[in-house]
């Protein structure tokens, strides 16, 4: 998969500016339809006999231009959703808090990237339906309803897990979110997302397992709950297989290198790599020194988000998370969601300097 990855490189003068980020919301205006247009003009012809015919015409011109205007289709937008309403996967919508939005999610149904799948499996009073899935060649988001239909109510699932069925091989590790449904304790909507192995061919065909976790009807309000596991019961393995939709191969990861140096007392650390994909966004840090992540003594820089828009209009990418590079002790990598099918007309990544305890200022570094 790395044999398709385009590569760009920056010069190392890429100054570094000190703003305040701003970030902004997107509204959707609606837009009256010809039916509206054409009821009006009806109307005033029944209440004013003499409306001339001059006037109809110039309103049946105008209805044809708006029929024009909304048949047309945007170029970004999607058909079912908005940038508020997610359409047919609205009740996933209620647990993307402050705390767990998915900032890769939103964007990839913002603008229909996503694959409708709707597949079940169901087995002693346990159902899991697979919704949707979406996915580039460095990430893949699940979304799934577990349901119980023997009166028991959903703790959570125990595990999810993806494999490709040409390799055998597990996809990842999965990271999960999720919540019940409003006022269903039986039914719970999830998230599962896994950083696929870029060494690995793509996966075609999927073998997603899940394991439910539930309780006795009325035990989730029992706090006593959380700590027991004697009161636990666990469904059976529920197995679902589906395909990956084409279009989830062709977008291929960019890299740019904008080899920006920084100086920390008599150490060095240098901006060394950024990959942008839809779903995801890594930034490669390399020191002059092994990378020991748990010793503040050490002077470095840490990623604290990328800011992403164009003009005022930006957004605030965070990062999922920090690790070492394993092919360099002295790299490390952060993640980040991303906005990329928003075509962001500018990417700057924001970054702290830390000294021993002492945490320096907040710079942007332009990296597109």
């Amino acid at each position: 998969m790395s044999t398709s990855k385009q590569e760009h490189s920056k010069s190392s003068s890429t100054p570094l500016h000190t703003q305040t980020p701003s970030v902004s919301e997107m509204s959707h205006t609606p837009t009256p339809t010809d039916e509206e247009a054409l009821f009006e003009a009806k109307r005033m012809r029944s209440r004013f006999p003499w409306l001339d015919a001059r006037l109809l015409v110039v309103v049946g011109f105008t209805s044809v231009v708006m029929l024009i205007l909304l048949i047309v289709p945007m170029p970004t937008e999607s058909t079912n959703t908005t940038a508020s309403s997610w359409g047919k996967l609205e009740p996933f919508q209620q647990y993307q808090s402050e705390v767990i939005q998915n900032q890769s999610l939103i964007s990839a149904i913002k603008h229909n990237y996503i694959q409708y799948v709707n597949e079940s499996a169901e087995k002693d009073g346990y159902i899991v339906t697979v919704n949707a899935v979406t996915a580039d060649e460095n990430q893949l988001i699940l979304l799934y309803t577990a349901k119980s239909l023997n009166g028991q109510e959903i703790y959570g699932m125990n595990s999810v897990k993806l494999s490709s069925i040409a390799t055998g091989k597990s996809l990842g590790h999965s990271r999960n979110n999720g919540t019940h449904d409003a006022d269903r304790e039986n039914v719970f909507r999830g998230t599962t997302t896994i950083r696929l192995k870029s060494r690995e061919p793509f996966p075609q065909e999927i073998a997603a397992k899940f394991q439910i976790a539930s309780v006795d009807e009325g035990r989730l309000s029992d706090p006593v709950t959380n700590t027991s596991t004697e009161d636990m019961h666990h469904s059976p393995t529920l197995l679902i297989h589906f395909s990956l939709a084409s279009q989830f191969k062709r977008p291929e990861t960019e890299i740019v290198y904008p080899n920006h140096t920084i100086t920390l007392g008599d150490h060095t650390v240098a901006l060394a790599r950024v990959e942008m994909s839809p779903l995801e966004m890594r930034v490669r840090f390399t020191s002059d020194q092994p990378f020991e992540p748990y010793n503040t003594s050490r002077q470095w820089v840490e990623a604290t988000g990328i800011l992403a828009g164009e003009g005022d209009q930006e957004v605030l990418l965070r990062a999922l998370n920090r690790k070492v590079a394993f092919d360099d002790p002295n790299s490390y990598e952060y993640i980040f969601y991303s906005n990329l099918l928003d075509q962001p007309k500018t990417l700057q990544l924001q970054v702290v300097t830390r000294d021993a305890d002492r945490v320096g200022d907040t710079t942007l570094i332009q990296i597109k």
